[in-house]
């Protein structure tokens, strides 16, 4: 294992409830209901395809222009932008700190594949930018998940093949993307909607470069034996 990539939201962080609440403050104001059900299928897709799959559901997709879906694009990142500007390193979820500087320890690259365009700044705000070696531009990708280019791009940046990566991720499109792209899959969350990932822990605090490590050499004997 030469590389780790994380996903962002519910992996290094959970900004899931700032998401929800900008959604639900941008669909309010155009009458379309929206839960937390409905938030959670937009997990791992990008704003744009949020904003089309809200519109979809409210029967609303033909009643909106490019600039006004733009409008309300742009609406959804300030009101977003806002929310995030509370982040402090306290937001951390439990063990990725301590997972960083274990990887540090071992020479080992950290990226980051996030979707999130605001990723960089909620890396400052947790005050961890600086052990990242890349962080994907998502605005530079043609595709998002669960393509595997981001994870691709991810590898490319930090001078690492695929095959030497592990990735981890919290939403089924991103496990489905890290596996596309040749990468060790560690999924975060449930196992119903996690079933394809290499590894899986219920929660980050679960997840330690021992484990990690443990699961890896195990997978790559596997791999060596096919």
């Amino acid at each position: 294992m030469k590389a780790v990539i994380f996903d962002l939201d519910g992996v290094i962080t959970d900004t899931a409830e700032y998401h929800f609440l900008a959604w639900k403050h941008i669909a309010e104001q155009i009458d379309i209901p929206f839960d937390r059900s409905m938030n959670e299928s937009l997990k791992g897709i990008s704003r744009e395809k949020s904003l089309e799959n809200i519109l979809i559901y409210g029967g609303a997709e033909a009643s909106y222009t490019n600039a006004e879906k733009q409008d309300l694009l742009h609406q959804k990142n300030k009101y977003y932008q806002t929310l995030i500007s509370k982040l402090t390193p306290e937001d951390l979820l439990p063990g990725i700190g301590r997972l960083l500087r274990e990887l540090k320890v071992e020479n080992i690259k950290i990226g980051l594949a996030s979707s999130s365009r605001n990723a960089p700044e909620i890396l400052r705000r947790l005050e961890i930018i600086d052990d990242f070696h890349a962080i994907v531009d998502p605005t530079a990708l043609a595709k998002g998940k669960p393509d595997p280019e981001i994870f691709l791009t991810a590898a490319a940046l930090l001078g690492v093949s695929p095959a030497d990566c592990a990735a981890v991720e919290d939403a089924e499109a991103g496990i489905a993307a890290i596996k596309s792209a040749g990468m060790f899959a560690v999924g975060v969350g449930y196992e119903q909607s996690m079933h394809d990932a290499d590894l899986i822990v219920r929660q980050t605090c679960d997840l330690t470069f021992e484990v990690l490590n443990e699961e890896w050499k195990s997978y790559t004997i596997n791999r060596i034996q096919k």
